[in-house]
């Protein structure tokens, strides 16, 4: 049985919607063009902050962002139309629609490996039993934790304050340098958060399987 899940694990892995290889082939096409758009509004941002002041490059950063994020969705609707016109991905939550489009490939990989349906059956309820529970660390819910965290926030913020490094422009670089680490963060904890709900949504992903493949 571990022998057939770890099958259906490099099904879940290699049908991941490969967005970058979209791009890569042909970064010039249409539907990447508001992508490009928002990318050089972003930068035109950061760049003009004399014209824009701190309070209207802010908001200029975050508008583009957003555009981004819209453009990117775009540019799946447009890439992966087959997929999103069969399984009706429009239809669905915006920020859900990434999860239904990688179970629309999943579901194509099973289709071509001629899975039969009792197997997909099998792989969903050995999936439950397959691994121990797993037990989430509250950090956050520690009051020791807590404390510890914000007093060594707290004596950063002043041992930063009297370094060179936010002397310069009035500590506009250690303000950047700041964002940026917070963007990696939470960059590393959504990618080890998916890494830990994989087989979940791998569990959900051979559910809905059972249902489209026995339609037909």
């Amino acid at each position: 049985m571990f022998n057939q899940w770890s099958e259906m694990l490099r099904f879940y892995k290699r049908s991941r919607p490969k967005y970058w290889l979209a791009i890569y082939r042909n970064p010039l096409a249409l539907h990447l063009l508001p992508c490009w758009v928002a990318v050089a509004g972003i930068i035109a941002s950061l760049l003009c902050k004399k014209s824009l002041g701190p309070i209207g490059q802010t908001l200029c950063v975050c508008m583009f962002t957003w555009a981004l994020f819209l453009a990117r969705e775009y540019f799946a609707g447009q890439y992966f139309r087959d997929y999103y016109q069969r399984h009706a991905i429009a239809d669905q939550p915006f920020l859900q629609r990434d999860s239904y489009l990688h179970y629309a490939h999943f579901l194509d990989a099973l289709k071509q490996s001629g899975v039969e349906i009792n197997q997909v059956k099998r792989m969903a309820e050995f999936g439950r039993i397959s691994g121990h529970p797993v037990k989430p660390l509250n950090l956050m819910q520690n009051t020791v934790f807590v404390w510890l965290m914000t007093f060594g926030a707290a004596l950063a913020v002043e041992k930063i304050k009297l370094t060179r490094l936010w002397k310069f422009q009035d500590g506009d670089l250690a303000m950047i340098l700041a964002l940026i680490a917070a963007l990696l963060i939470v960059f590393v904890l959504q990618t080890v958060h998916g890494y830990r709900q994989h087989k979940g949504r791998l569990i959900r992903y051979l559910e809905w399987a059972e249902h489209d493949l026995n339609k037909t």
